[in-house]
């Protein structure tokens, strides 16, 4: 009989990691975030970078009361591509509905260790009765024309309503709210963008009931960047931007060694390295490409090289976006990856002469590019390709 794999979590390690002891690397970005969660800070990153694990990551970090920090933020996770608003008031709503059903959670929670501490507040399950019931109890009427009521705060309510939360979380040991806004890109293309970006700065800059409680870490990748507000004082103004990189080499070898254990599986220093090189420390190639290995140990090099190319096709296609869809790589990006590619690194300035580009066009790219983890920044200055199994995808792209 044929001994089948234990069951890989996440989806075969697909969708995002909510389990701290599977949760390699982003030391940096969770430490700045213990530190000081109650300012505005956007992070940015291609598809399959680990955005929404990074956030989750933070997430845990932050619930965690073991941190030492004497100011500690609540965490309340929203991925606005789920949720969608409707406008500023039904996204003002939603942040207080999700604030109010994450601590109705928290409240049920054990102290425990941080994963199970952690795995016990996902798992509680909250509905939306939770914050009606305590809109109601402030005296907030919601417009209920029908049973799927109005979901919509005027400004007044969600201070009433934020304000009144901050009381309860000091008695949980909390000093405020960081809200974790995945996906924020959803909203530059909407009409409201602009109000709805006014408002957030609004939050942080002139309101001084809140802001000192309030932090933001809003997540997207080139159109949030890109996004021009039309009116109002641009939130991206008062925000600390990071872009998330590739794990270390560090981190990834750690990933390895975790995830060998986990299966069983002896891993040579040798294999280990072509990973490195194959993935380029990209966390989603890490993971698939460890996979492929373990499901095919007796194949050759070159055949699971062919089988990591096939398996990523899509994804890769979807990055390089010959298609010029919105978000990905645009022909300035494609041209200068090829430059790279043929220089072998690069800076802005080396790659502008070779591409004939204007040194700010070619800056503007290489970051578009690193975002995506497909090739690294070695130093300050100077580039180089990351994943090998991309460029060899891009090299069989090639006429």
């Amino acid at each position: 009989m044929q001994n089948f794999p234990v069951e890989r979590p996440f989806d075969n390690f697909r969708v995002a990691i909510t389990d701290p002891s599977h949760f390699f690397g982003r030391s940096e970005l969770l430490n700045t975030m213990l530190r000081s969660p109650f300012q505005v800070r956007i992070l940015l990153a291609g598809r399959r970078l680990g955005k929404t694990s990074a956030l989750r990551a933070v997430e845990w970090n932050l619930l965690n009361p073991n941190t030492g920090n004497p100011r500690r933020a609540f965490p309340v996770l929203i991925n606005l591509q789920l949720e969608q608003p409707k406008d500023l008031d039904n996204l003002r709503y939603l942040l207080i509905a999700r604030l109010r059903e994450a601590i109705e959670r928290w409240r049920e929670v054990p102290l425990a260790s941080l994963r199970q501490m952690y795995h016990q507040f996902l798992t509680q399950v909250k509905g939306g009765e939770v914050t009606l019931s305590f809109l109601k109890q402030l005296n907030i009427k919601l417009n209920i024309n029908n049973p799927d009521y109005e979901r919509r705060l005027d400004n007044d309510s969600f201070r009433l309503a934020f304000l009144k939360t901050i009381e309860e979380l000091r008695k949980l040991n909390f000093q405020g709210v960081c809200f974790l806004i995945d996906g924020a890109e959803f909203i530059v293309d909407k009409n409201w963008a602009s109000d709805a970006w006014s408002y957030l700065r609004g939050l942080k800059d002139t309101d001084t009931a809140i802001k000192p409680f309030l932090g933001l870490l809003l997540s997207g990748y080139r159109d949030l960047k890109e996004y021009q507000q039309r009116v109002g004082s641009p939130l991206l103004n008062i925000a600390e931007i990071e872009w998330l990189a590739p794990l270390s080499e560090e981190d990834t070898k750690k990933l390895i060694g975790d995830r060998a254990e986990q299966e069983q599986i002896s891993f040579p220093d040798q294999k280990m390295t072509s990973i490195i090189e194959w993935s380029g420390c990209h966390p989603y190639l890490i993971q698939q490409t460890l996979n492929i290995i373990f499901d095919h140990q007796t194949d050759s090099c070159t055949n699971l090289i062919n089988k990591l190319i096939q398996y990523h096709d899509k994804d890769f296609s979807s990055w390089w976006n010959e298609e010029q869809h919105s978000g990905c790589f645009g022909e300035t990006e494609r041209t200068v990856y090829q430059a790279l590619v043929e220089n072998r690194k690069g800076t802005p300035k080396t790659l502008a002469q070779y591409t004939g580009l204007s040194r700010g066009n070619v800056a503007d790219a290489l970051e578009v590019i690193a975002g995506t983890g497909v090739i690294r920044l070695l130093d300050e200055e100077y580039y180089a390709v990351g994943s090998q199994l991309f460029k060899e995808w891009v090299t069989q792209q090639t006429p």
